[in-house]
């Protein structure tokens, strides 16, 4: 949990309790601090990381976690709300974006959401334009993608859209190609960024 403001981190500490007895936290306050915490071999499920903190740049700070953790879920918790910022921090493999103005209930979703293999972009970040939507997918497609996003496997969406396995490998593979993606995460962040998972949230 990596902010540089220690009332914010306080109110993290208490929302995150709510998660369960058995999680244990380690605090940062800076870019340096969370290098240095994840350089020490421990292991960890999740980082949540405030984009303006002293020792790095946003840019230099993801970058450097990136390379260190490439596949450690990470979420930022900001300030802004900018669809723009999010879209990008998505792309860039951000698991999820919370704005510090949300609530602890919608919080605590979104980082069950993540840690269940989901990535969380709040509402507001859906909204683009329709002229920049690129991906033509069906109404199935659709619903496919959606459960994507909650981080279902194969197996689950063919249990819920009632659809036999083969013809649910058949869909993602369509997905995957519709949006030009190596894997699922990839279309994910791909239909984040482009707003069409604004239709299938609907």
């Amino acid at each position: 949990m990596a902010d540089d403001h220690w009332l914010v981190r306080q109110g993290l500490r208490h929302t995150l309790s709510e998660l369960g007895d058995e999680v244990r936290i380690t605090e940062a306050a800076s870019y340096t601090d969370v290098t240095s915490a994840l350089d020490g071999g421990r292991k960890f499920d999740l980082l949540l990381l405030d984009l303006d903190m002293p020792g790095m740049t946003p840019i230099e700070g993801m970058a450097r976690i990136r390379e260190t953790v490439p596949t450690l879920p990470l979420v930022v918790v900001s300030g802004t709300d900018d669809p723009i910022t999010i879209r990008q921090l998505i792309s860039a493999g951000a698991a999820g974006f919370i704005p510090k103005s949300v609530s602890p209930t919608i919080m605590l979703r979104a980082l069950q959401l993540v840690l269940s293999g989901g990535i969380y972009v709040p509402p507001s970040a859906l909204d683009m334009p329709e002229k920049e939507r690129e991906a033509n997918l069906t109404d199935r497609q659709t619903q496919v993608l959606r459960l994507l996003a909650d981080g279902a496997p194969n197996k689950t969406i063919a249990n819920d859209l009632g659809l036999a396995l083969p013809t649910v490998k058949i869909h993602v593979a369509a997905v995957l190609r519709q949006l030009s993606a190596r894997n699922r995460t990839e279309a994910v962040q791909t239909a984040m960024r482009l707003g069409i998972l604004e239709t299938a949230n609907k």
